[in-house]
């Protein structure tokens, strides 16, 4: 799942559908006329004894009072800033579908997933289009947060933005990648070195950041190392200048984060209990600033 922030300002973001523009109502009346129609008077028609008094016409009936103007829609673009909304630069959409293992790379439309950060905000309020230099084309989302986007030469060509109305950064954009499986060196003395131990991590980031350049950074998603230790358990991280001590979590787990600085230097880690299953997770920017926080 990726950040539509970026998604959709610079590359990796995303995504709406023409309601950009609304129109009011407009309430329009008609005058009725009740009276008979009177053709011009032919001048040989005219009698010369006195006319007849005419009965008086009735008078009309009341005109039925008009229905109820039933309220104007909501305008959900009212408060839309438009030098904020999230959008992606084709080419940037194109290349994150075809990171997606189950679609084929020449592809006529391909399948995209997308949802919104924001509590409340349903995949029927995000509108998407592709904004082409004659008009632009409206790319439909269902009710379940998909939708397609056609791919064509004349689209890489043009390479038009696919916008949105949602705020920039609020968007996620789903994918199905193909990631290599991570494979975690196995300790049989409870140590081993830092480099050995993140390697499959760093091959994950090589992996995501072909689709989002910004994968795995500090401020952003990424992968985490989690060691089930027990409650009793501890991990050692012994530095050129000091060791510190990693205690378990309330769930008994101790969770260690890619360090660029640590994978220079290369430190030893000790773990306890030897036999500690450890697994590769992914966690959110907040988790991971978490993790650092310990």
């Amino acid at each position: 799942m990726f950040p539509l922030e970026k998604m959709m300002t610079m590359r990796p973001r995303l995504l709406i559908v023409l309601a950009l523009f609304s129109l009011s109502p407009a309430l329009v009346r008609a005058q009725v006329e009740t009276g008979p129609l009177v053709g011009p008077q032919n001048p040989k028609s005219v009698s010369s004894q006195p006319e007849a008094a005419k009965p008086p016409l009735p008078s009309p009936a009341p005109l039925p009072s008009p229905a109820p103007l039933k309220p104007a829609e909501p305008d959900t673009n009212a408060n839309i800033d438009f030098d904020n909304i999230a959008k992606i630069p084709y080419a940037a959409l194109i290349k994150i579908a075809q990171s997606d293992a189950s679609q084929p790379k020449d592809a006529e439309v391909y399948t995209l997933h997308i949802s919104s950060k924001i509590e409340g905000v349903p995949p029927g309020r995000i509108e998407l289009f592709l904004d082409r230099p004659k008009a632009p084309e409206v790319l439909k989302v269902d009710a379940n947060g998909y939708f397609m986007v056609p791919h064509n030469e004349d689209l890489l060509a043009e390479n038009p933005d696919l916008v949105s109305n949602q705020p920039k950064g609020s968007l996620n954009l789903e994918v199905k990648l193909s990631l290599p499986k991570p494979e975690l060196p196995k300790i049989t003395d409870g140590r081993v070195k830092y480099q050995e131990l993140f390697q499959p991590i760093v091959m994950l980031n090589e992996a995501m950041r072909k689709v989002d350049p910004n994968f795995g950074r500090p401020e952003q998603q990424q992968f985490a190392i989690e060691i089930a230790t027990g409650p009793e358990g501890w991990v050692k991280v012994q530095r050129e200048f000091g060791a510190r001590t990693l205690a378990p979590d309330k769930a008994g787990s101790v969770w260690l984060i890619f360090e660029q600085l640590h994978f220079d230097e290369n430190p030893e880690i000790q773990i306890m209990p030897l036999d500690a299953e450890m697994s590769v997770r992914p966690v959110t920017a907040a988790q991971a600033a978490d993790i650092r926080a310990r």
